[in-house]
């Protein structure tokens, strides 16, 4: 349901995989199963892939032009929203997770990006930072196979941009609070299949300075809904999770930028190996929907901008049957951009449980 979602260890003994006896090791076993059953079930798997990507676009909204935002980033990264079991809603309770992010891109001189309210080009970014997320799921009845859940993420973010001042370079560092986000979300559930719904809201409540390089705050508001499914066959342990969004962004007050809505997808296709292990890929694709406003916008033409990333993930649950910590680790090195800082490089470790 949320990026930061621990739902995996609430449902992992619930996964089972049969394997082949074979005198092979244990991993070729799994491998082997995996594609044997792919390839039997082939029509069935594409029909849950081909619906999650018409559910994605559709919930995104996506038109044949593209875009991009104030700073060439947002509060969307792609890559990150995607986790395994990302719509499963856990028991009730309260459950804790921790989102390290280590998140670095470089653009060309050639490219001018309006940042904090100047104009800079050779624009270089790294971001180092955790975010800390509290997940409350109450224990209320509102419908059958239907839960609630309310979730607030704080993050603490190491910013160091880089950019060219003329002939000379200038770089600009600092550690402080980003901004907060709230998420309510609803669940519902049927069979194998899980859909969640929730609008994400994040506060200006990070560190900005007009015309700084190293603001981990975004000075505007972000409200996103965002729809989530996943096809979780237990039996086989496979999980297909697919999260669509779209950012709606108020004004920077301090420069007079409006950054255009941007819808995203991220996805996931996961193999449980084990109880404990998973591997998988995901992929993601962030595609602006409508034109920046502002002065500074306006020059750049609503400076539209684009990018898509790709890579594997991995999924370990730790600690017992009874208190389980599950452990995500993923790579989303980005491609296709257009109006972004290029050559972004995301990776993303995830850990989770209750308290």
């Amino acid at each position: 349901m949320d990026v930061c979602h621990p739902a995996a260890g609430a449902y992992r003994m619930l996964v089972t995989v049969t394997y082949f006896r074979i005198a092979v090791p244990p991993f070729m076993n799994d491998v082997v199963q995996t594609v044997s059953m792919l390839v039997r079930d082939r029509r069935t798997v594409m029909k849950r892939i081909w619906f999650a990507v018409v559910l994605s676009l559709a919930m995104a909204g996506i038109p044949g032009a593209a875009r991009a935002t104030e700073g060439a980033l947002g509060h969307y990264f792609p890559g990150t929203y995607v986790t395994p079991l990302a719509a499963l809603m856990p028991p009730p309770g309260l459950y804790w997770n921790s989102m390290e992010v280590y998140y670095s891109a470089t653009s060309s001189r050639n490219l001018q990006i309006p940042v904090a309210g100047q104009i800079r080009a050779g624009l270089s970014a790294v971001i180092v930072g955790t975010t800390f997320t509290a997940l409350w799921v109450p224990d209320v009845d509102i419908a059958p196979n239907t839960s609630l859940s309310f979730s607030v993420s704080v993050p603490v973010d190491y910013v160091r941009g880089r950019a060219q001042f003329g002939t000379r370079e200038v770089t600009e560092d600092q550690v402080a609070l980003g901004d907060i986000m709230f998420a309510p979300t609803i669940g519902w559930r049927s069979g194998n299949n899980f859909l969640s719904a929730s609008l994400r809201v994040w506060a200006p409540t990070g560190a900005y300075r007009n015309g700084a390089l190293d603001n981990p705050g975004m000075n505007y508001w972000t409200f996103t809904p965002t729809l989530s499914y996943t096809y979780f066959d237990m039996k086989r342990g496979l999980d297909l999770s697919v999260v669509a969004g779209i950012d709606f962004n108020t004004r920077n007050p301090d420069t007079d930028y409006t950054s255009g809505a941007l819808a995203h997808v991220d996805a996931s296709l996961m193999q449980y190996l084990s109880k404990k292990f998973a591997i998988g890929v995901l992929g993601a694709m962030l595609y602006q929907i409508e034109d920046d406003k502002g002065p500074l916008a306006d020059r750049f033409g609503g400076f539209r901008g684009r990018s898509f990333a790709a890579g594997p993930i991995l999924k370990y649950t730790a600690g017992t049957e009874k208190n389980p910590v599950n452990i995500a680790l993923s790579w989303a090195p980005e491609f296709g951009q257009k109006n972004r800082i290029k050559g972004g490089n995301g990776v993303y470790l995830s850990i989770s449980g209750k308290f």
